[in-house]
């Protein structure tokens, strides 16, 4: 498996920041104790796709991962899906992802 590296920056958007506490062992360290072991691929293969594309319309994945732009109080936070209620969240600022996050969201 590839390892997902904090600090990549090879063309793609940077991240600035990230709320969970385990998704950042995960992206610094390639350390999953703190993923559930079902989530740590998709997990790998979305934060992959994220750091690699340029920004968000060259984000390219199956149709499961439904990304797409919250609304209401949550509006401009973009949305992938990883498996049953699990997202990963985050919103973009200077083509950089802020606050990302691993949560349970419903």
């Amino acid at each position: 498996m590839p390892v997902v590296r904090f600090d990549r920056t090879l063309g793609g958007m940077r991240i600035r920041s990230i709320r969970h506490r385990g998704l950042k062992h995960f992206i610094e360290d390639n350390d999953d104790r703190e993923i559930r072991r079902d989530l740590a691929n998709r997990v790998r293969n979305i934060m992959t796709a994220l750091i690699t594309a340029e920004d968000m319309d060259a984000v390219q994945g199956p149709p499961g991962w439904r990304i797409h732009k919250l609304t209401g109080d949550r509006a401009g936070t973009w949305s992938l899906s990883v498996s049953g209620n699990w997202r990963i969240t985050f919103e973009i600022e200077d083509s950089e992802l802020c606050n990302l996050n691993l949560e349970d969201y419903h």
